[in-house]
């Protein structure tokens, strides 16, 4: 009989001893190295305001232009949804602590407007300040100021970032010249809440953010 036929059967009982050897040695299973799973997410506690709030503000600054950054008036209604989200100072596995508040900024071709506002338990205020419009020789928007609790109230996790985007944007006029149209009616933003950043504590268009532009056609 050929040789090779007597390798194969050998070949296969060596790997069964090994095998079995590997399940019943304890000692060689530590000694394997297993995926290190996730810890999940962390964020150290924030700047302590003076005087003591249990409140930090997040500024969102939204311009409205065109692809060739000239400055757009919406025609109506941008309904935003915005998302704070909390981590824990530790490592731990809960990283969807979130919340979720919603709103519309309207132009009604005076005035920005805000309305439709929703909060939650730790999204407790959202106001509209530092608004821009046509003429005024700056790009045209507003800026979102929302004050939340940090840390939440219902988790105790600390405030580490909060997310806008839009659901819903109208169309738009070019300034002095003609209309124009939303590339997408999703556009976000992101504000990341720093350990230490001093400049969260008034809720007040002063404080510290982030800025994203509404594109246009």
């Amino acid at each position: 009989m050929p040789r090779t036929f007597f390798v194969f059967p050998i070949a296969i009982a060596l790997g069964l001893t090994l095998g079995l050897s590997g399940l019943l040695n304890p000692a060689s299973e530590s000694s394997k190295v297993l995926p290190v799973l996730a810890q999940g997410c962390t964020h150290a506690a924030n700047w302590i305001c003076v005087p003591t709030s249990a409140t930090k503000t997040s500024a969102m600054s939204v311009t409205y232009a065109d692809v060739n950054s000239s400055s757009v008036i919406p025609n109506g209604a941008t309904d935003w949804d915005i998302t704070a989200h909390w981590y824990p100072t530790s490592p731990g596995s809960n990283c969807t602590d979130q919340q979720m508040a919603t709103c519309t900024v309207t132009w009604n071709g005076s005035a920005w407007s805000l309305s439709n506002v929703n909060l939650t338990a730790d999204i407790v205020a959202i106001s509209l300040c530092n608004t821009n419009m046509c003429g005024a020789g700056l790009s045209v928007g507003y800026t979102l100021i929302v004050r939340i609790n940090d840390p939440s109230g219902t988790t105790g996790n600390n405030l580490d970032n909060v997310d806008y985007v839009t659901t819903a944007v109208p169309n738009g006029t070019v300034c002095g010249a003609s209309n124009t149209t939303p590339i997408s009616q999703t556009n976000s933003g992101n504000q990341y809440i720093s350990t230490g950043n001093t400049n969260i504590c008034p809720f007040t268009c002063s404080v510290s953010g982030s800025s994203m532009v509404i594109s246009y056609n």
